[in-house]
């Protein structure tokens, strides 16, 4: 019975998942310049005349070979996104779906002490993925734009399945014994995790140096561990040295936020998390009252590990000529992963860390926020899905020669309407410039002189 709850909710969140993927488009910009051979500009450049679309393997190697080189060194992200730009968007909207479900499992193995098993609660599963839809402070630029969701949900899903061995290692204190095949498969699973993101590898490599030197004190130091290690620092090495970082950085398009912008996006960040935050200083006051001991005190130690590593995340962009909201996602799933690690601890204790009178209340409001914002979003989302359908019949059937002139989307004509679906619209329009670098990317995959937005 419990397997039977388990299976029907991954397939039911899967199943909406899809739902609102297939409601959308590839957003304009770079969704569609990704459909290119890299040309070798910055992407605020307008793609010229000759510019080629990927149309195999060795289109997709070619482009990050240039990309690489003048652009990024996120080699993993922008295989698979050049890859699903390739096939189709159906096969996309299929895997994305599974990768949403993938990661909430993920964070559920953490909380099981490192065990990938299907004993896990049905309910969990769907309040991890909850925090998930309510607490992502860009939920579009993660979820549902490919190469948002290539760049942040897919990496942050291969990190944390690269960190599952070593959660699974903390607990058993090297007692679980490894097989021969762990370490190729750890090297391998580094190296995906290791290409990830600029702002997360630094600090799981250097707190993982020091765990690494403490299993060796303890003597329980194992050949997968190191393997992984080295996956991991070579990826990051590819990742943080590729000669195009330094090229973007040089050529930033003039764009350098200051300071206080990056502190409101933190901010910002940090203020749709607060119920979670909350959480973990309730779970804090509870260890204090009840001094959990042993295994249980472990829990406490990584969930106060993923916290602070979480805050790290955010913190390092400062260093960033700029830091979009998408940049916070990786910031929320290792929050989440200490706060399932918390409810897992309580859950063994059978003691709750809020009230349970409370805990029924708050509840019973997630329900009716999740019943109404997916509600209204999956409704918004289907008539910008009807406009953008309309918008590509005209420059599939539009001569060569003609510069299409477009109604606003939907999702813009109120901004009501992100408040009311929970902040998860986002902007799939057009620039009023047919010369914007996103207009001309679109322009190109339909074969059209230009298309622009009509003044409202």
């Amino acid at each position: 019975m419990g397997r039977r709850n388990l299976l029907i909710t991954a397939l039911g969140i899967w199943g909406f998942m899809f739902l609102l993927n297939s409601f959308c488009y590839p957003f304009p910009g770079d969704d569609y310049v990704y459909s290119f051979i890299w040309e070798g500009h910055a992407i605020g450049v307008p793609l010229s005349e000759e510019a080629v679309r990927i149309q195999s393997f060795r289109d997709i190697f070619t482009s990050l070979a240039c990309h690489y080189m003048t652009w990024s060194g996120r080699l993993v992200a922008h295989f698979f996104l050049m890859l699903f730009l390739w096939v189709g968007k159906f096969w996309f909207n299929i895997v994305n779906a599974a990768i949403v479900v993938f990661l909430c499992f993920c964070i559920q193995w953490i909380a099981h002490e490192g065990r990938v098993t299907l004993h896990i609660s049905a309910k969990k599963l769907a309040i991890t993925f909850f925090c998930l839809w309510a607490f992502t402070f860009n939920f579009a630029g993660v979820m549902l734009w490919m190469a948002g969701s290539s760049n942040y949900l897919w990496t942050s899903a291969s990190l944390l399945l690269f960190l599952i061995p070593y959660v699974r290692h903390y607990f058993t204190k090297g007692v679980v014994s490894s097989k021969e095949w762990m370490v190729p498969a750890m090297a391998a699973l580094g190296f995906l995790a290791g290409n990830t993101n600029e702002n997360t590898i630094g600090w799981i490599g250097l707190t993982g140096l020091f765990y690494l030197y403490h299993a060796r004190k303890k003597g329980t130091l194992q050949a997968w561990m190191i393997s992984g290690f080295i996956g991991l620092s070579i990826g990051f090495g590819l990742l943080m040295l590729a000669p195009g970082n330094f090229v973007r950085l040089s050529n930033d398009m003039g764009i350098k936020e200051s300071a206080f912008n990056h502190m409101a996006i933190m901010w910002l960040s940090l203020l749709f998390q607060n119920f979670l935050w909350f959480y973990l200083w309730k779970g804090y006051r509870w260890k204090r009252h009840f001094h959990p001991e042993g295994k249980d005190r472990n829990y406490f130690r990584l969930a106060f590990w993923f916290a602070g590593i979480s805050v790290l995340f955010n913190l390092i962009m400062f260093l960033s000529p700029i830091m979009p909201a998408r940049s916070t996602f990786s910031n929320l799933v290792f929050l989440v992963a200490a706060v399932m690690l918390i409810s897992r601890c309580a859950e063994r204790q059978g003691v709750y860390v809020i009230q349970k009178p409370l805990e029924k209340f708050a509840s019973l409001l997630g329900v009716v926020y999740f019943i109404w914002t997916a509600g209204f979003t999956l409704w918004r989302y289907h008539e910008n899905y009807v406009w953008e359908k309309s918008v590509i019949s005209m420059a599939e059937s539009a001569p060569r020669d003609q510069v299409l002139e477009v109604q606003p989307s939907p999702i813009l004509k109120d901004s009501r309407y992100r408040i009311l679906s929970g902040f998860h619209l986002g902007n799939s329009d057009f620039s009023e410039d047919v010369n914007h670098w996103g207009n001309v990317s679109f322009s190109r995959y339909y074969h059209i002189r230009g298309i622009r937005r009509a003044n409202p």
